[in-house]
């Protein structure tokens, strides 16, 4: 394989765009070129109703010497509120070597709202041996010619699928692939598509075999329906072939999907066998709460069908969801792990477990178990104003890239292990300006303003103190 499709996924970050952007290479003639595709969900963008709204964004290309060899500055925009997704294409001739593509986004109407990502390509050196281009996947496909629009390419209209992801409503799985001389093969060439699961052979590989023609460069739509495919991630490898059956070139490209309704489907349809599994040991009367123990590391998507299971699914419905996710997680050792983190799940529990739930379930033993021990706690108890609180410390945290992360939970309610999150400087997790304010709201002598995010100082107050400087 010499092309490969880098895929950049989201970063769900607080006060940044949500940006899908994919770098990948095609030829014309015998020039190679990259198209970057970017993707800007509108709603994570700043919109006034008088105003447009969208992006300035900035393409460089550098090669090995860090020099800027391609790029430039652009500006997307739209109108109307709610902002709509934008989309945008563009493409770069290069020469063989290997190269930097960085991109930097930034909210026209909010000059903090920016977005930085970079990825490395390599253009390897032309000859004239058949190959494959880099895969694409798309959300929209049709026939339309249009010599204007980025979107357009070989007399087709192409939508790119954002985040490689593929939501309940998207039923087929649209793929655009090119096939450069592929005039010199012997006999009928054709195409072997496989669509699988990092899980094995649950559910089974889906195959699909497509002839091409015999031309120097050739554009190639692969359609697919994916309305029974069940939730997960998925690899689709693409095999180019000669007459002869002989493998000539292969590309491949992941992808995930979130589908309800052919998880129920599967599940239904008892297309699975889990005779050997480590799941078959768990006791039936104990399924919901080993279940429910995955909460706090499934995906947001994997959390709705999980919700889903508990409120209608079977046993070996359960016992399947959690076969599936340990052995994407850990392939042939997804029993040790899945061991290995229940005994953590069952310790958490007992240490965190309250009137409304298992340990796991409150938000100290949720945050325990998604990053793991802190490095150092500490609790207090003793401020006239503040109910109980404790502060979690992380010097490292490997989720976000984060280094001296802060967790800040307390317990208003004054029961047993009723302590709740009320602030984080983790990425992704709650964050709340006027925490202090909140910490310290029985301190009835004051009023602060309306817009105020702090209580004044007072030598029984020293929640921030600690937060910030410990």
């Amino acid at each position: 394989m010499i092309l490969m499709a880098f895929m950049i996924y989201p970063m769900f970050l607080h006060g940044t765009p949500d940006v899908s952007l994919q770098v990948s290479r095609f030829r014309a003639a015998s020039s190679p070129f990259i198209e970057v595709s970017l993707y800007i969900v509108g709603s994570t963008l700043t919109c006034m109703p008088d105003q447009n709204y969208g992006v300035e964004y900035m393409v460089f290309v550098k090669d090995i010497n860090k020099n800027i060899v391609a790029g430039d500055r652009y500006r997307l925009t739209s109108s109307g509120c709610p902002g709509k997704d934008l989309i945008d294409v563009k493409r770069f001739g290069l020469n063989a070597g290997k190269y930097t593509v960085e991109v930097e986004v930034k909210d026209i109407r909010d000059t903090v709202n920016e977005l930085s990502i970079q990825t490395e390509i390599e253009i390897p050196p032309a000859d004239s041996q058949p190959k494959l281009s880099d895969i694409q996947l798309l959300s929209t496909v049709r026939s339309e010619v249009d010599g204007k629009s980025p979107l357009h390419k070989s007399g087709l209209y192409l939508e790119p699928l954002p985040f490689n992801y593929y939501y309940p409503s998207l039923h087929f799985l649209n793929l655009y692939l090119e096939t450069y001389d592929a005039n010199l093969l012997e006999g009928q060439p054709y195409i072997r598509y496989t669509i699988k699961s990092p899980a094995g052979d649950i559910p089974a590989p889906v195959v699909a075999y497509r002839k091409i023609n015999k031309e120097s460069v050739g554009a190639n739509i692969f359609q697919l329906d994916i309305s029974r495919l069940i939730s997960g991630p998925y690899t689709i490898d693409a095999v180019l072939f000669d007459g002869n059956k002989t493998e000539v070139a292969n590309q491949s490209l992941s992808f995930s999907r979130y589908n309800p309704a052919g998880d129920s489907l599967f599940i239904a349809s008892g297309a699975y066998e889990l005779n050997e599994s480590f799941v078959t040991r768990i006791p039936d009367d104990s399924i919901d709460f080993y279940l429910k123990a995955l909460a706090p590391v499934v995906s947001s998507d994997d959390v709705d069908v999980m919700n889903t299971l508990l409120d209608k699914g079977n046993t070996k419905a359960k016992q399947f969801f959690i076969h599936r996710y340990w052995t994407e997680q850990a392939g042939k050792y997804a029993g040790k792990a899945f061991e290995a983190y229940m005994k953590v799940a069952k310790v958490v529990d007992e240490n965190y477990r309250s009137g409304f739930g298992y340990g796991f379930e409150t938000d100290r033993g949720h945050i325990f178990l998604k990053y793991g021990k802190p490095d150092d706690v500490m609790t207090v108890e003793d401020e006239p104003s503040a109910p109980p609180y404790e502060i979690w410390f992380y010097n490292t945290f490997p989720a976000t890239h984060q280094n001296n992360v802060r967790f800040l939970f307390y317990n208003p309610s004054l029961t047993k292990n009723g302590f709740t999150l009320l602030h984080s400087t983790a990425i992704g997790e709650t964050k709340n300006p006027k925490w202090e304010i909140e910490l310290y709201r029985d301190a009835t002598q004051e009023v602060p303003g309306v817009n105020e995010t702090r209580m004044g100082d007072n030598v029984y107050r020293n929640a921030r103190k600690y937060f910030e400087n410990y």
